[in-house]
Parts: C-alpha cells; structure tokens; sequence
C-alpha cells in the first residue's frame, strides 16, 4: 500500500509537470508531422539553376492553400496559438536535399532589398520564408546553393549549415575551423542565430536580453523533413509575440532535432502558394535580401 502511494505521487507530480508545460505552450497539443513516403526516384530531376525550377502543380495545393503534396514534396500548415500569439507552422517533407534552396533578391554581393513574394514568385516556390538577410552585415561564413559567398569568420555568430544532404549542423562559433568538422560539402549556410536546439536539447539562450517579437525559426525533424515556424508579435491584433526561448522550447516541441533562429521582426514572412500566410496584418511586409524556400521536383506538364 506504502509504496502503492509513492507511485500515484510520483505520477500526480509527472501529470503537474505536463500540465503545466501545457499551459506555457497552450492549451491544445502541438500539432507533429504526419510522415510520408514518395515514390522511389522522385526527387531526382530537380533542375541545377535555381530560375529553372519546375512549376507546382495546381492541382497539389489543397482549396484553403494550407497544404501541398506531389510525388516529391508534401507541405502540410496548422495556425496554432502558443504563449497568446498566433503561430504559422509548416511541416516539410521533400524527396531530395536540392529541392530545399535559397535565392537573393540580386546577385551578392548587392544589397538590394525587396519583398518574400517577389522572390518566391521568381524562382516557383511552394513554401518560401525569409533567411538571414546576410547581406545587412558584413561577417559571416555564408554559402548560397553551394557558392561560397563570403569567407569572415566571426566567432559571435552561432551559424546553421545545411549540408548537401539537407542535414542541419550548427557551427558554434562560426570559424572555418568549425566548419572542417563538417565532412558532407554545404549547401546553404546562414549566420544569424542563436542556436535554438542541438541534438534534440533545447539550447540556453545566454547574454541576449529577453525580448517579445515576431519570429521565424527551422528545424530538422528528420532526414529531408524539416519544420518551420512563423510567430506574430505584439504590434499584431491580440498577440504577445514570441522570446527566443519560448521560439526554442516551440520548435523542440514541434519535433526538431537541430532548430536555428532566423531573421524576425517585421521581415518575418512565410508564403505559401505565394500567398503570406502568417501575420494579421499583411500590409507590414519588409523587403528583404534572400529566402530560403521549397519547390517540387515533378517535371513541368
């Protein structure tokens, strides 16, 4: 009987624990990826140029445009409400690492500015958020689709490097000494951070003032199975916006294995069908210098 109790103490302090992490993040329970597989084959006639990208199919997004899915992408979005802010969250399974890409708003090293939209619209995204905006700053080790770009080692930075694979490793610092324990070539690297979660641990987020905004972070999941979220802030309609830890403990709870911040703010865009799904004011658009977006690898019709 004796330590019949100590085991219902034991679980009512478990079910506490769980409630109240419940309530942090919201009452309802985060919504997780739903896997899929494709047909063998299937991501493996994805154009080199980045202009040259196939066209969705109209026929794969669904009629509210909150999913997508072919025989080499499936994009699935759930508006969630956590920490009293609304949130857009993208699942994002592809069938080959070259369907996740990045494409500037001109050729580096230019420092032109313009719309998520624009460049979504250019290169046929599916999904596409803003990335890093690395061209605002002069630091940084950054590759674009392969391109070393820029070569500054910065030991500030905490970096993401996606490698040719489309796994994620995070850099900490940002030095090329750190990037030679990357064996796998890099695809896409960006320099912005903090790092929000490495190797399923959520990440303390030290010497950075705790602040309320809008927000977009990326995780991996999985092999080529990614997630992504963005918050609203608190100059949106009934919103408290989002810290950079509660954004990690998010992602964690989500099911990333590796999640990176990325830029926020009022550059926090998502689009999907090129269409801004998150925010409740979608008149608040900055320019911004790149993306980091998903297209299909199904050829044209």
């Amino acid at each position: 009987m004796k330590n019949g109790r100590k085991l219902i103490s034991a679980l009512s302090a478990v079910l506490v624990c769980l409630l109240l992490l419940g309530a942090a993040i919201g009452e309802e329970a985060l919504p997780q990826m739903e896997k899929v597989t494709f047909p063998e084959g299937s991501g493996n006639i994805v154009p080199e140029n980045a202009k040259d990208n196939y066209a969705a199919s109209e026929s794969g997004y669904s009629d509210d445009d909150m999913s997508y899915h072919d025989d080499s992408l499936d994009v699935k979005l759930h508006m969630i409400r956590v920490y009293d802010t609304p949130v857009m969250v993208a699942f994002v399974q592809i069938a080959s690492a070259t369907q996740m890409k990045t494409e500037q708003s001109k050729p580096y090293p230019s420092k032109t500015t313009v719309r998520v939209g624009e460049i979504s619209k250019r290169v046929k995204a599916v999904l596409a958020v803003n990335a890093d905006w690395f061209t605002y700053h002069n630091s940084g080790i950054i590759y674009r689709n392969g391109e070393l770009l820029r070569n500054r080692a910065d030991e500030e930075y905490e970096g993401l490097a996606i490698d040719i694979n489309g796994d994620f490793h995070i850099i900490r610092p940002m030095t090329e000494a750190g990037y030679a324990q990357i064996t796998t070539p890099i695809a896409n690297s960006f320099a912005f951070g903090p790092a929000l979660v490495i190797d399923g641990e959520v990440q303390e987020i030290l010497n950075r003032k705790v602040t309320y905004k809008q927000r977009m972070g990326i995780g991996q999941i999985g092999p080529l199975s990614y997630v992504l979220v963005a918050a609203d802030g608190p100059d949106q309609k009934d919103s408290a916006g989002l810290s950079v830890p509660q954004l990690a403990e998010l992602l964690h709870g989500l099911g990333a294995q590796t999640a990176y911040n990325l830029d926020g703010g009022q550059s926090t865009s998502m689009l999907m069908h090129q269409i801004k799904v998150n925010g409740q004011n979608p008149k608040i658009i900055r320019a911004v210098g790149d993306i980091l977006y998903f297209t299909t690898s199904i050829a044209d019709e």
